[in-house]
């Protein structure tokens, strides 16, 4: 391959900045409508309904952040994983800015939960994605 070649050949895409910040509010948005929604959910509810509450805060911060990876690795022709790792990055930066320019007080108890949502659930939309173009590529092989 002569450096012609190789300079026509296009370079694969890859998210930018825009694509990270977006996906970070998408993942952030699922999660702070929530936290507004739960008093109206929890009103009137009983003890078993209050219990489960953090169970299905986790799955609702997982599927937030599963979304946004999903929209954002479709950004991505390769290195879906690293593209994932940085939009959950990003996503618990932004949280983290949320948390501290709130009026009250910050939520510290909240800021490692969201760590790790945001990590799993990056990482599962990323390899989602690669999974799904995989699927694609062979179904498209002859």
């Amino acid at each position: 391959m002569d450096e012609s070649s190789r300079a026509k050949a296009p370079r694969p895409r890859q998210p930018n900045i825009n694509d990270y910040v977006a996906g970070a509010m998408l993942a952030n948005g699922v999660v702070w409508i929530w936290k507004q929604a739960l008093p109206y959910v929890l009103q009137g509810a009983d003890q078993l309904i209050v219990s489960l509450t953090a169970d299905v805060s986790l799955v609702v911060f997982l599927l937030g952040a599963y979304i946004a990876s999903r929209q954002v690795c479709k950004r991505a022709d390769e290195k879906h994983l690293l593209a994932a790792a940085k939009l959950a990055v990003a996503a618990w930066a932004m949280s983290l800015f949320i948390m501290f320019t709130f009026p009250s007080e910050p939520d510290f108890s909240l800021a490692f939960p969201l760590l790790v949502c945001f990590a799993v659930g990056s990482v599962l939309g990323g390899y989602m994605t690669v999974r799904d173009r995989l699927r694609k590529r062979r179904g498209a092989s002859p």
